[in-house]
């Protein structure tokens, strides 16, 4: 029995630390594991635990773990508060969020009832070979129900916890702080890569699952290698590290830093460097958006200065030199955005898209169960697993979301310019992850989404009587004037 319990549950080096540390701080310091579930975010490819072996091996994320023991000491709080005005202001955006996790459970009787009367592709195919399996209701469905349950509730206990400025702004500060770690650490990979010297995967990219190995990954048109850092693969640390650039660009305009005025900016400097050197598709692309993004942003908070767009073209004129005069970069961009349409990756994306929208067709009011399908895209994902009514809800959220912070930042420009920054960014921050999200895949298994949508949910509290303890900060970081 425990020769079988040690091959299903395998402690990774990592985990022999954090495992302690956890424990340690949900008895004697509960306070820090906000913190440390904070600052593990970008870390998707950091188990503290391996589940199974082979190809049905996973992971625990580091991320889960202080964020399980965190929840636990949170949920006493949470339901003591159930008549203050904080949970009756996020009663509307909590309930379409278990509105949303309800019909995705609801779902999981189709596999039930379908019972193998569909054929599920796999869209990652090879030489044209088919391999279809039946729909039956698999392990797989409970797993990917539980990271939706635990992302639902992560969201709704920081949109709670961050209704206050101090809080807030501390949240956000950690997270960057994390990015910049993760940042360097991709920098670390790149250069080994570039030296033929051995990256230290075993450090933190301990996740035993199969879709954990990005690390591994290579240009072989260029003959170099992708950066994942201590991502699961490098679209997914673009991802985070795209919302992560956001914060920090606000931070920078932000005259009362939030870490120190030289650390905020080198944030920004070394994320910037990471993303580039990622050779994600989505980074490069997401960078351009984010550009369009935060010059509207600086336009709408009436900072927008020529020194912001003359920057801008600075930085894409360099770009541009760099592809037509340095060799290497010319093949990067030609192989990552030119010619993704032609690869394997791109064609495997389109493939799995085309035959989520054929599932939906068949069952368009529940999809075929969540977790049944595989879709590279936010829309058709929602469709095939959960339906038509699942996409709905969801739409319905993420749109209520978007419409909230727009009005808290209308609404915050005329007592509370502080507020008005932090909702412009968060609306900015959430523009970008549904853009990732459309183009690469709903990322509900990873946590940085769910603290996100947390914070967005928070924003609109921020300026209410009740988290105005402490007195409004002005753009410039000086305290307002009572009047």
């Amino acid at each position: 029995m425990v020769f079988l319990a040690e091959r299903i549950l395998q402690v990774t080096p990592i985990g022999w630390i954090l495992i302690p540390v956890g424990i340690a701080f949900f008895f004697f310091a509960p306070a820090r594991l906000y913190s440390w579930m904070i600052f593990f975010l970008p870390f998707s490819a950091t188990a503290v635990v391996n589940i199974g072996s082979g190809d049905g091996a996973s992971g625990v994320q580091a991320t889960i773990f202080f964020g399980a023991l965190w929840m636990a000491r949170e949920f006493p709080r949470f339901f003591s508060a159930k008549d203050s005005s904080i949970r009756q202001s996020l009663q509307v955006p909590a309930s379409q969020l278990r509105w949303f996790l309800l019909v995705a459970v609801l779902s999981l009787i189709m596999p039930i009832w379908i019972n193998g009367r569909v054929y599920i592709d796999d869209a990652e195919f090879a030489n044209g070979l088919s391999n279809a399996e039946p729909l039956v209701f698999r392990m797989r469905n409970i797993t990917q129900t539980g990271y939706l349950v635990y992302g639902v509730l992560l969201a709704i206990l920081v949109a709670f916890r961050n209704s206050e400025m101090r809080e807030f702004i501390r949240s956000i500060r950690i997270f960057l702080i994390s990015a910049i770690f993760v940042s360097m650490w991709g920098f670390l990979q790149f250069f080994c890569s570039l030296l033929n010297l051995t990256y230290p995967a075993y450090i933190f990219n301990s996740s035993a699952t199969g879709s954990a190995l990005g690390y591994l990954e290579e240009l072989e048109d260029v003959g170099i290698g992708r950066v994942s850092s201590v991502a699961t693969e490098p679209s997914i640390f673009a991802a985070c590290m795209l919302i992560a650039l956001v914060f920090a660009l606000f931070a920078v305009i932000r005259k009362e830093p939030l870490i120190s005025k030289a650390w905020d900016r080198f944030a920004l400097a070394i994320i910037l460097g990471a993303l580039v050197v990622s050779t994600s598709t989505i980074a490069y692309l997401g960078l351009a958006v984010v550009s369009l993004v935060y010059l509207r942003s600086l336009a709408y908070l009436r900072i927008l200065r020529r020194k912001h767009i003359i920057t801008l073209l600075v930085l894409t004129g360099l770009l541009g030199l760099a592809i037509a005069l340095i060799s290497p970069v010319r093949d990067i961009v030609t192989s990552l955005i030119l010619g993704k349409g032609e690869s394997y990756s791109g064609i495997g994306r389109a493939y799995s898209i085309a035959l989520a929208a054929q599932y939906f067709l068949q069952y368009p009011i529940l999809g075929l169960g969540w977790g049944s399908v595989t879709s590279h895209d936010l829309i058709f994902k929602l469709l095939s697993n959960t339906g038509i009514l699942g996409f709905s809800v969801f739409s319905l959220f993420l749109i209520s979301l978007l419409r909230r912070l727009w009005r808290g930042s209308e609404i915050a420009a005329v007592g509370n310019p502080e507020c008005r920054l932090w909702s412009t960014c968060l609306l900015a921050a959430c523009l970008i992850m549904v853009f990732t999200n459309l183009t690469t895949g709903f990322d509900f298994v990873f946590e940085h989404l769910w603290f996100l949508l947390g914070l967005a949910m928070s924003v609109p509290l921020l300026g209410s009587a009740l988290s105005l303890k402490h007195p409004p900060l002005d753009l410039h970081g000086k305290e307002a004037m009572a009047t």
